[in-house]
């Protein structure tokens, strides 16, 4: 079983098994490795079990440090970075909306989507310490799948009931702002092998090309070319697990060559794409 003996240093372990495909957990530790700002298409809950942690999160700085539960809403913009270059030890649970929607859907009635909890940071110590008991539950290898899955929704029962909050509905045209760049999001998704020019896009959409760079950004705090990298990286993380050649992926991705692509995972991931690989649990 693993234990938390924080004596015995793991460099960086991940959690990631088809028969769970909803989920992926990583443990990072004494690391002061920094991060480009990134997102996840995922629900993502973390913390720092040592060291303190400065996040941006929607251009605003956050500290996180022991105690402290951050919360990443799907899709925002984000960057977790030590303070004075000093090394942390963090936990990180990364969850498919759709199944949270579910969860949610559970304890909420029927809902027309997932709904985000709107606070970044909470210092509550009985949550925090669940959750890194259940930061190691999931990353043993020796506990069953089953257990593995109750404690998690229990946790997430708690979290949801307590921190959930309705938002107020955006304008109309804000909406409609965010469903054109939503739109443009999947269209980039489903083209992720292809050397999209701005001009694809913004012909798709229907919008000259510099009013889709200037929306893009606005909406999402990213550019088009980062958001595409950002995906394609997402998407090389499941080929990995695959055990497909790396020299293969990033052909496959569109990268200019293997070293291209380990060069930007790990801008985004804080490892390369052989230690994402060698380091699951």
């Amino acid at each position: 079983m693993l234990k938390e003996n924080k004596n015995k240093l793991y460099k960086s372990l991940f959690f990631k098994d088809e028969k769970l495909p909803y989920l992926e957990v990583r443990f990072v530790s004494k690391s002061n490795y920094p991060y480009n700002k990134h997102f996840h298409d995922t629900f993502s809950i973390g913390t720092v079990e040592e060291g303190d942690v400065s996040i941006i999160y929607k251009n605003k700085n956050h500290k996180i440090q022991a105690n402290t539960l951050v919360v990443i809403n799907p899709m925002v913009v984000h960057a977790c970075n030590p303070i004075d270059n000093q090394s942390r030890t963090y936990h990180m649970i990364y969850l498919d909306t759709q199944w949270c929607k579910g969860l949610q859907m559970s304890l909420f009635g029927n809902l027309d989507s997932f709904v985000e909890i709107s606070q970044v940071t909470f210092e509550d110590k009985l949550l925090y310490k669940k959750f890194i008991k259940l930061s190691y539950t999931l990353l043993d290898p020796f506990i069953f799948y089953l257990e593995k899955e109750e404690k998690l929704q229990v946790f997430l029962i708690e979290l949801f009931k307590k921190y959930c909050k309705k938002e107020l509905k955006l304008d109309e045209a804000n909406d409609r702002k965010i469903d054109t760049i939503k739109k443009a999001q999947l269209y980039i998704k489903e083209n992720l092998k292809d050397n999209l020019t701005v001009k694809q896009i913004s012909d798709y959409l229907g919008i000259s090309e510099f009013y889709f760079i200037k929306l893009f950004k606005q909406v999402t705090d990213l550019t088009p070319h980062a958001f595409l990298l950002n995906e394609k990286i997402n998407f090389a993380k499941d080929l990995l697990l695959e055990n497909m050649d790396l020299s293969h992926i990033a052909y496959e991705l569109g990268f200019v060559d293997q070293s291209h692509f380990n060069k930007i995972f790990k801008k985004l991931v804080g490892a390369t794409p052989k230690e994402y690989r060698e380091n699951r649990v």
